[in-house]
């Protein structure tokens, strides 16, 4: 089950350039899942760039409707060891904090996450699957 970084959330919004390569994923990753913290980043992101509670909410109702018809579920990754793997993996390779919890959730799915964000590549072990190409896969 390979997880979705928040790229591929917000590529969901039809106005976004990579939207039919995040179709496209939706559509053909098999099992592919979003975790929880790919979910957070995409609420505190919506909320930076000013967004009201109410339309928070909506993006994240119209969100859950679009992975539900898709057959997309999510992933509840976050716990105490997430976040102190998240620490290491920020420390270790310079991601960015959001980054690095993504890639935290992506070890303890399966290793993989499906992103353009080549940041992924310095994680050890971790599988980026680019959205812009979902069917190649390219390891680490």
């Amino acid at each position: 089950m390979p997880v979705a970084d928040t790229e591929l959330l917000f590529a969901l919004s039809p106005r976004d350039p990579k939207h039919e390569h995040a179709l496209r994923a939706l559509s053909e990753i098999p099992g592919l899942v979003v975790p929880d913290t790919a979910l957070l980043e995409f609420q505190v992101v919506l909320r930076e760039r000013g967004r009201k509670p109410s339309q928070v909410r909506a993006a994240l109702l119209v969100l859950r409707q679009v992975l539900s018809s898709y057959g997309v579920g999510e992933a509840r990754t976050l716990s105490v060891g997430l976040l102190v793997q998240q620490c290491a993996i920020e420390e270790a390779y310079g991601l960015s904090y959001f980054d690095g919890l993504i890639a935290a959730s992506a070890l303890a799915v399966d290793k993989r996450v499906v992103s353009d964000d080549r940041a992924f590549d310095r994680v050890p072990s971790l599988e980026r699957i680019p959205l812009s190409s979902a069917q190649s896969p390219r390891s680490c």
